[in-house]
């Protein structure tokens, strides 16, 4: 049993991110212990010790909050020490002394950690992009450079390290790397459910030469002798069961904007499809709509009726358009009895927003509290790499190792998000498969 003495101050934040590193991913055994004129984290066993110092909470002026601009870490460096194993310094200095029986580190790893994890510098900073969400180029780990750095990880990783050399009886790691592939059905059927007249007038802006094509492929739909150019629900399973995965299909149960309304949830095509997945083994979530990121009500409503359409209780979910407002979407969330969920990825930004690639139970800083809900951080997603980063194919499946890569290395989930739309040729993505059958093998 490891004791560890913390200052008698932010203990609730201090508590939670100690229990993060050292328990839930260190695996050891941990009494937290709050102490008057404590002034670092101190882990203390048998005659070994291990102390961090507190570079963040402690500049808080007693009475303030820390929820404030000037406590965002005004740069993020890799450290060069021996011994620091290139580490990212967000809080405190680059410096470490170890003696046989102690370890003394100036890097204030559990400021950091909580720092990316609770992602309050979300709720401090008000630039927002074009769909109201919290800008990515505002991000420290963007602006930085290194946001394909799992800076949670790397502590993790360092602190693991640490305790094992100093005789502390850690359980050999069980976790493994895990491919977690998800499909947000947005639009489930190109032609279904919308006025032909429409689609074609669409397409004939877009594309006046492809006009007679798809009016030809618009009847052969209509009469069942041509699959949908959306429909590619068997591939995306085929390609998981091939390499022993599952997908997590996200579906839609409500909404009124001009991003929803594609189809209906309690359609008898669309609980068809939902009980094939099923049957197959793979996972239905809810997809919570647009302006549901800020509304209790709608995500518990939108929750309901995919629930009862699909048959199950559902439990896992990802925000439309990766919209969302820290802490409050995660605390709706959990009140909706949603157990795991998984927006927390940049859409402008492949790679860390958390600065890990494991799930972790999330903490509201408002309330001050750990919420009955698990995050599990979206590391991919298709339109990324199409539509923000303007890459290539080669380009993609380039960025897609580097961030695998990392994953693997640390044992951690390789969350992908890839539309069922984004495997048609209607809007340009022939050939963007390649890169989803990479990341999946």
């Amino acid at each position: 049993m490891i004791k560890v003495f913390i200052p008698d101050y932010f203990v609730p934040e201090r508590s939670y991110i100690v229990r993060i590193l050292l328990a839930h991913y260190c695996g050891a055994e941990i009494e937290i212990i709050p102490k008057a004129n404590q002034e670092h984290y101190e882990l203390i066993w048998d005659d070994k010790s291990i102390i961090i110092q507190d570079h963040f909470f402690s500049k808080i002026p007693k009475g303030e909050s820390y929820l404030e601009a000037k406590y965002i870490p005004e740069k993020i460096i890799p450290t060069q020490s021996l011994g620091l194993d290139h580490i990212l310094l967000l809080y405190g200095d680059e410096h470490l002394e170890i003696t046989r029986d102690k370890i003394v580190c100036h890097v204030d790893m559990f400021g950091g950690a909580f720092f990316m994890l609770t992602r309050w510098e979300e709720a401090v900073i008000k630039v927002k992009d074009s769909h109201d969400r919290f800008a990515a180029a505002s991000a420290a780990l963007v602006k930085s450079g290194n946001i394909l750095r799992p800076v949670v990880d790397e502590y993790t990783a360092l602190l693991r390290y640490w305790l094992l050399t100093l005789g502390y009886p850690l359980k050999a790691e069980v976790a493994e790397y895990k491919v977690v592939p998800t499909c947000d059905v947005d639009t489930p059927y190109y032609w279904r459910n919308k006025p032909t007249w429409k689609i074609l007038a669409k397409g004939f802006r877009r594309n006046p030469f492809r006009f007679r094509k798809a009016l030809k492929e618009s009847k052969s739909v209509s009469k069942g002798e041509a699959q949908d150019p959306y429909d590619k629900f068997e591939y995306l399973m085929n390609l998981a069961e091939k390499s022993g995965l599952r997908f997590q299909f996200n579906m839609i149960g409500g909404g009124k904007t001009k991003y929803e309304r594609n189809y209906h949830i309690d359609d008898d095509h669309i609980k068809l499809l939902m009980h094939k997945m099923i049957a197959r083994g793979h996972e239905v979530g809810v997809h919570p709509s647009y302006a549901s990121f800020k509304d209790q009500a709608m995500i518990e409503k939108e929750k309901a009726a995919v629930s009862n359409s699909s048959g199950i209780q559902v439990t896992s979910s990802r925000q439309h358009y990766l919209r969302f407002d820290i802490p409050k979407t995660w605390r709706y969330l959990a009140s909706a009895g949603i157990k795991t969920d998984s927006t927390l990825g940049y859409a402008a930004e492949p790679g860390f927003r958390c600065g890990t690639c494991k799930p972790f139970p999330v903490f509201d800083i408002y309330q001050r509290e750990e919420l009955q809900l698990t995050e599990r951080p979206l590391l991919i997603m298709d339109v990324s790499f199409r539509f923000y980063k303007k890459y290539t194919i080669e380009q993609s499946i380039a960025l897609s190792q580097k961030i695998i890569e990392q994953a693997k290395k640390h044992n951690g989930e390789l969350v992908i998000l890839w539309h069922n739309s984004s495997l048609s040729e209607i809007d340009g993505w022939n050939g963007w498969n390649e890169v989803l059958e990479y990341a999946l093998h």
